[in-house]
């Protein structure tokens, strides 16, 4: 720490001796003894205490983030997060379905709509069949409606 060899030792014992004395020299020697000694024992105890106070914020902070996790488990609802996942996944396949751009030279050219509906070119008559609408031969003749 302080870089004090043999010499200097010396001369602060000789000016020690010529400016105490040496009948007080002892006493005053002990003196800084003790000094020292409450010093470091007061470092010590207030080490002590910080590393107290250290290791009890950790265990605050450890017994924080157990009760994260204890709420957190009690929150644990395996169902509500399927749910949640499957209609996030069924926004996430509408979002990605391809749209039919409208075409203005399909229109021109007399073709079907991607959408199956009735094309802008053409007469009141000339209505193409949906490819999902049922054909009328598909369904029954004698359907009834039940009330």
């Amino acid at each position: 720490m302080f870089d004090i060899g043999w010499t200097e030792l010396l001369v602060i014992a000789c000016v020690a001796i010529i400016v105490v004395g040496p009948k007080d020299l002892p006493r005053m020697l002990r003196t800084l003894g003790q000094t020292v000694g409450k010093m470091r024992r007061m470092s010590r105890e207030f080490q002590s205490t910080f590393n107290d106070a250290l290791r009890e914020a950790e265990k605050q902070a450890d017994i924080a983030d157990m009760k994260k996790q204890v709420e957190e488990a009690a929150n644990f609802n395996p169902l509500g997060d399927l749910k949640k996942s499957i209609e996030e996944d069924a926004a996430g396949k509408k979002a990605d379905a391809p749209k039919a751009p409208s075409d203005p030279d399909a229109a021109k050219s007399g073709a079907e709509p991607a959408d199956g509906g009735e094309t802008s070119v053409g007469t009141k008559d000339a209505v193409a069949p949906s490819a999902s609408a049922p054909k009328p031969a598909d369904t029954p003749l004698t359907e009834e409606v039940k009330a």
